[in-house]
């Protein structure tokens, strides 16, 4: 059961540190717990350009930014500082994103993370949009008011909260309505998503299972399921150090889920290796209270439409394994039958989940470069340089190995390891 601390964190920025090609403001903030009534304080980071921090330049407006999956507290946004992260290649854009670490991350990183937990988590992200905003003001960096409303896979989830919560009314009187929305790959209907994965037998992402049910677990508003109810005992065991401890990044306990419970990256997990014969009969007692959840925590079983949300595009392959399109398909329905039609599509990529990732994070850059909000969103030539700020890269024993690239290029063509941009070591993983 999520609680609100007891010594209330100082609120505020509380650290400012320059990153390569960018800077990134820590604050603290207040909103409210997953049960959306206790008050409670979580970190956040803002992100901004070292032209837009000096004062040089206006940004054209806030970019709230919900994050993808993220499983260890090193990932959270307020220790985001390399130049390889979406954060790294948007800053560029001329826009200052705001980005919540969210329940289970940096200043409550002892509780669980409520995953795609939509609507609590889209209150605490619209709630840091709102006090980044109010921080910046006081700090006199100037931005236009253009709001944009980003985010990628569980960010694409949350984002979409964030539009329904805004159409709702929700602290409309600071936020009356977003301009622009960009989302990409979001598990938009959870229920499909189960029933696609219990009919197919197969997960390629066998760490948001788990992560679902820790959601449900920890969720106090509704009745709750046991571990033991869906997983198997030898699965079980393994929670409270893979997934509990936030040590791990996600694909790093993927990783482990192969390695102990068998199949691989390529051909994924039979999810009977690691779930009870529970898990794939929904009428079920267990699974009955479970997919209840899914459905509460969708964004297509109840009547609503964005219609204080400009525009929306979606990006999303139609050979997504991890996110399945027809998330994709139900979301679009949903909003045609509900009368919203001021939305595009660009599912011709012919790629994975992750590989899908990286285009969406491009097409970002490219969209925030031409978008209009008086008018429409105009395509043009974003030549690959001007994604974030051109950088010269390093091996780890100083040798140049590339000069004045993009983030993204570079991204693209270096193999892992470490490396020293901006007189700092960065991380390719």
């Amino acid at each position: 059961m999520g609680v609100a601390q007891e010594q209330q964190p100082q609120l505020g920025i509380v650290n400012r540190t320059q990153c390569s090609g960018f800077w990134r403001y820590d604050f603290n903030y207040t909103t409210t717990d997953i049960d959306e009534e206790t008050p409670i304080v979580l970190s956040a980071a803002i992100f901004l350009s070292t032209e837009i921090h000096n004062k040089t330049k206006e940004a054209k407006g806030l970019a709230l930014m919900n994050h993808y999956t993220i499983t260890s507290n090193d990932e959270r946004p307020t220790n985001v500082s390399g130049p390889f992260t979406l954060e790294g290649f948007i800053q560029g854009s001329d826009y200052i994103i705001i980005e919540s670490d969210g329940i289970g991350f940096g200043l409550t990183v002892d509780r669980k993370q409520p995953y795609l937990k939509g609507r609590a988590t889209a209150r605490t992200n619209i709630d840091a949009l709102l006090a980044g905003q109010t921080l910046l003001e006081e700090e006199g960096i100037g931005f236009g008011e253009v709001v944009v409303n980003l985010g990628y896979s569980q960010g694409g989830h949350s984002g979409m909260w964030v539009n329904q919560l805004v159409a709702e009314g929700y602290r409309s009187d600071a936020l009356p309505k977003i301009n622009y929305c960009l989302i990409g790959g979001g598990p938009y209907d959870m229920y499909a998503h189960y029933q696609k994965l219990a009919t197919d037998g197969t997960s390629y992402y066998p760490v948001a299972i788990s992560l679902i049910l820790n959601g449900i677990i920890d969720d106090f508003t509704t009745e709750t399921i046991s571990y033991d109810d869906v997983f198997k005992p030898e699965f079980t065991e393994r929670i409270p150090e893979w997934f509990d401890s936030k040590k791990y990044k996600s694909t790093a306990i993927n990783s482990m889920i192969y390695e102990n419970f068998g199949g691989s990256e390529e051909s994924g997990l039979p999810i009977n290796a690691i779930v009870t014969d529970a898990f794939f009969h929904p009428e079920g007692t267990d699974m009955e209270k479970a997919c209840q959840w899914l459905k509460d925590n969708s964004l297509v079983y109840d009547e609503w439409s964005p219609e204080h949300t400009d525009a929306i595009k979606f990006i999303h392959s139609q050979n997504d394994e991890v996110v399945p399109y027809v998330n994709m398909e139900n979301m679009a329905q949903f909003l045609r039958d509900n009368g919203y039609n001021a939305f595009t599509i660009d599912d011709n990529i012919n790629t994975n989940h992750t590989a899908t990732g990286l285009y969406y994070a491009r097409q970002v850059v490219t969209e925030l470069a031409s978008y209009d909000p008086d008018g429409a969103v105009t395509e043009v030539a974003i030549d690959s340089d001007s994604i974030g700020k051109p950088i010269n890269v390093y091996s780890i024993d100083g040798c140049l190995l590339m000069r004045q690239v993009s983030p993204f290029d570079a991204y693209q063509q270096l193999e892992r390891g470490i490396y020293i941009i901006g007189n700092k070591k960065v991380v390719k993983q």
